[in-house]
């Protein structure tokens, strides 16, 4: 155990309230990708990292099973709005994330593969219907005859990657690490 003392704030990905260089480090997994305008995110994460400070993402590939998993969603949500906001998984592509980030940090990249694993089907869409941000929201907007689809398709999805102990999904990542110039 280290004894670190952390503090945890909620802000803004695309208007950070901190200082220009104020971080050793910034990290995030999976949570920068989902910001509406990624090169405003890319921006800040930039400003806040000290020279010489380090920046770590994990994204979601843009043909990884997580993509896929949205694919099963998508005919239940609603129209984008147009124009549509950026894919959140254009940052699983290193050319993309060089585009946002190379200015600002040597970059270098490693795939890499996460095991999402539950007794069942059933069992994930569980989690994801309670606990899942986009799943839980898209759920609650549903009526019930639609809700139900997404329920069998989603478990269906899931049932797709059967072990004798369940089901476990591989869920192909990008690794980011850089140094800020």
């Amino acid at each position: 155990m280290e004894g670190l003392n952390i503090e945890y704030r909620v802000g803004d990905a695309e208007n950070l309230p901190f200082a220009e260089g104020e971080f050793d480090a910034v990290v995030s997994t999976c949570g920068i990708m989902f910001a509406s305008r990624p090169e405003a995110a890319a921006a800040e994460v930039a400003r806040v990292t000290r020279k010489g400070g380090r920046v770590a993402l994990t994204t979601w590939l843009p043909d990884s099973n997580l993509f896929k998993m949205f694919l099963v969603m998508k005919p239940y949500m609603p129209p984008p709005p147009t124009p549509a906001p950026p894919s959140p998984f254009a940052w699983g592509a290193p050319e993309r994330v060089r585009e946002l980030l190379g200015a600002s940090f040597d970059l270098r990249f490693e795939r890499g593969t996460s095991f999402y694993r539950e007794p069942s089907g059933e069992a994930a869409w569980n989690t994801f219907s309670t606990s899942y941000g986009p799943t839980k929201s898209l759920t609650a907007n549903l009526d019930d005859s639609r809700r139900a689809e997404l329920r069998r398709d989603f478990i269906a999805f899931h049932d797709g990657f059967p072990t004798e102990l369940g089901v476990c999904v591989p869920r192909e990542y990008l690794l980011t690490v850089g140094i800020k110039r």
